[in-house]
């Protein structure tokens, strides 16, 4: 094959030697770029790196936190197989290695980076979130910076996850405290709603007591009003019972007097018989008219004095019970002391006049009895008295016989009419007291039951109050129970996988950080094989070197022209589809598959590139390397413009690259890719034929 292959520039036969070297073109540009690109993250010592650490630290709960030295710790010590080799040092030093390039990339931690990063543990006003500065060097390499991007992410992302995981499970042990504290206050209000139940309980027996005494005030009230306008009465009638005792005791005295006068004078009695008849007739009147007034006053003098007995004795054994109860009642002590001095000087001065009037009613009493005893015994042995004293005109004899005695009689009388009427004076005044001191009495009791009705009323409201208290104090309870059940309790082994789940709730597998792997054999191979047949056709001639003078048809020159490309793009084909699988490793029938497809992309590539070259020589093939060019962008990265990216794809090299990838991934899709290479092959078969019809056209 090499006699029929001719050199570019001069007709002379190409060696065998510099059809070899064509052919070693794929696999030397495709064992370079895998040497060279092949997972670059498992050689990152190879590049250095600088730490500026300016980080002050932070003060948190009395301990300093260092987190600048941990984060540039992270960086330093981190795993030596994916790890740039980092050097520790200063900001001048950091900038002149960015600078010469010794420094591929500086990461700087600033002063407020721990204050930053510990932020959230104080005021949430104050929180904000903590960054690092990464410089690249204007003289590093292309993949450099997203190679030191993935470097700083992963040392970050370990020191943010470390923190969230600290802020989260603080979060939670934040729970557990607030759970422990309702549960505690959650006794607290079940046990207030217990003691506020029995409060109200005793609320409402006070309530009832305080109803009863203002009851039993409200009924003192009205016996006290009773006893005052009882005593008022007792008052008049003691008046007038001492006025009628004084002029009975006057009477009695003249009365005395007259019979001592008329038994001294018993000579001049004749004479004045009918005078003293008549006079003793109008006293018989008058002693029955004192008999007849005095039944109904001595009446109600018993029964006023019987009821003022009662009532002082009454009086005095409340008085404890109420002063007791003024000083339950939370009244001021002095008033209820006060209260006590006045109701216990008006029960003994009560008890003094009740006593004293007692006295006195007994003294008149008897001194009645005495008299009502004399008429009553005339009134049995004579009858009448007026007949007994027409007797006593007629017997005038008789009667003197008997006027002395009478006259002894009569002494005694007066001495005991004498005693009635100071007793009626003495209750007269004691009587006065009492009626004077009973209106007193009154007003006290009513102040008093107003009081206790006030303060019914006011213990009501207290046991309404408390009973609202004590159910309000249950539902709080029930509340607050709800509460600590609604809030979550953890132990440590689950705070700390809640942490690290809610620092990374998502978490992405399968993915690969890694750069150039095995996805990119699919780009290496076809950006070898274009290669290999630029390299070619920039060597060798694109057309047989008889296409002027051969006499054969254009068909003919053509295939004698392309049959050597076929050749040379069939072994570089081959020779990338048996090294390559065996060195990634695939199976028999994935590496049959990347075999075959390779060969057609290697015999596609030398027809296309030989088409270009042969119909527009120079310009064709610097369409040929702009191709590789476009290729190699597009199949780098998909942000690419998208112009750019559809030549890439349209082009021969994009065919290959997705009948490639299709292999590799062992998916649908190689077939189309396949069609595409013959295509392009056939074009350039055509481009050729078109070459050589030029070729002639300018020898004739």
């Amino acid at each position: 094959m090499s006699a029929a292959l001719t050199r570019l520039k001069t007709n002379s036969p190409v060696r065998w030697t510099t059809i070899v070297g064509i052919m070693l073109v794929p696999l030397t540009v495709a064992g370079l770029l895998l040497w060279g690109l092949w997972n670059p993250t498992e050689r990152l010592e190879n590049v250095t790196a600088a730490v500026v650490n300016l980080d002050e630290g932070a003060e948190v709960d009395g301990q300093t936190v260092p987190l600048g030295r941990v984060l540039a710790g992270e960086l330093i010590a981190g795993d030596a197989e994916s790890n740039f080799t980092w050097v520790l040092t200063d900001a001048e030093d950091a900038e002149a290695g960015l600078d010469d390039g010794r420094y591929a990339s500086v990461v700087t931690i600033p002063e407020n980076f721990s204050a930053a990063a510990t932020s959230l543990s104080g005021d949430p006003a104050d929180a904000e979130q903590a960054t690092i500065d990464v410089s690249e060097s204007d003289r590093g390499r292309l993949i450099d910076t997203a190679l030191s991007g993935i470097v700083t992410q992963t040392a970050t992302s370990v020191l943010n996850q470390q923190l969230g995981e600290q802020f989260v499970g603080g979060v939670y042990v934040g729970f557990n405290e607030l759970g422990d504290g309702i549960g505690e206050a959650a006794d607290g209000a079940a046990e207030l709603a217990d003691g506020t139940s029995q409060l109200a309980d005793g609320t409402s027996e006070l309530a009832d007591g305080a109803t009863q005494l203002a009851d039993g005030a409200t009924q003192l009230a009205t016996g006290t009003q009773q006893l005052s306008s009882g005593t008022s009465q007792l008052a008049s009638g003691a008046s007038e019972l001492a006025n009628g005792q004084t002029q009975l005791a006057d009477g009695v005295g003249a009365y005395v007097a007259g019979a001592r006068t008329l038994s001294d004078s018993y000579a001049q009695l004749g004479a004045g018989a009918t005078a003293v008849v008549d006079q003793l007739q109008g006293v018989i009147a008058a002693l029955t008219q004192l008999q007849t007034d005095l039944a109904g006053p001595s009446a109600d003098l018993e029964n006023g004095l019987a009821a003022a007995g009662t009532g002082a004795q009454d009086l005095g054994a409340d008085i404890e019970p109420l002063v007791t109860d003024c000083y339950a009642s939370g009244a001021a002590p002095e008033y209820c002391a006060g209260l006590s001095t006045t109701l216990q000087g008006h029960a003994a001065t009560i008890g003094t006049g009740v006593q004293t009037a007692a006295s006195g009613a007994t003294g008149m009493g008897d001194a009645m009895s005495n008299a009502l005893s004399v008429l009553g015994s005339g009134s049995a042995e004579g009858g009448d008295p007026n007949a007994q004293l027409n007797t006593l005109k007629d017997g005038l004899a008789a009667f003197g016989t008997g006027l002395g005695d009478f006259a002894a009689q009569g002494e005694q009388l007066a001495s005991g009419a004498q005693q009635s009427a100071s007793g009626a004076q003495q209750l007269s005044s004691g009587v006065s007291e009492l009626a004077a001191n009973v209106p007193q009495l009154a007003d006290g009791a009513s102040q008093l039951a107003d009081g206790t009705t006030e303060l019914a009323d006011g213990t009501g409201e207290l046991a309404d109050g408390t009973t609202e208290l004590a159910d309000g104090a249950g539902a709080l309870a029930g509340g607050l129970g709800d509460a600590v059940e609604g809030i979550p309790s953890t132990t440590e082994a689950e705070r700390d996988a809640l942490a690290e789940t809610a620092v990374t709730p998502v978490q992405a597998e399968g993915a690969s950080d890694e750069l150039f792997n095995a996805s990119g054999v699919p780009l290496f191979a076809g950006i070898a094989l274009w290669a290999g047949a630029l390299a070619a056709f920039l060597v060798l001639a694109p057309l047989w070197r008889r296409t002027r003078e051969a006499a054969r048809g254009v068909g003919y020159i053509t295939l004698r022209s392309v049959l050597p490309a076929i050749g040379l793009g069939a072994i570089q084909g081959a020779a990338a589809g048996i090294v390559l699988p065996i060195a990634l490793g695939y199976g028999l029938a994935q590496g049959a598959g990347f075999f075959g497809f390779s060969l057609l992309a290697g015999i596609a590539f030398a027809l296309a590139v030989q088409g270009l070259s042969a119909l527009l020589g120079g310009f064709g093939r610097f369409i040929g390397f702009a191709l590789l060019v476009v290729a190699f962008a597009v199949g780098i990265v998909s942000t690419v413009p998208g112009p750019l990216a559809a030549i890439g794809d349209a082009s021969p090299v994009g065919a290959a690259l997705a009948g490639f990838q299709s292999i590799a991934a062992q998916v649908a899709g190689a077939g189309g890719s396949a069609v595409l290479l013959v295509l392009w092959g056939l074009g350039g078969v055509l481009l050729t034929a078109f070459a050589v019809v030029r070729a002639r056209r300018a020898a004739a």
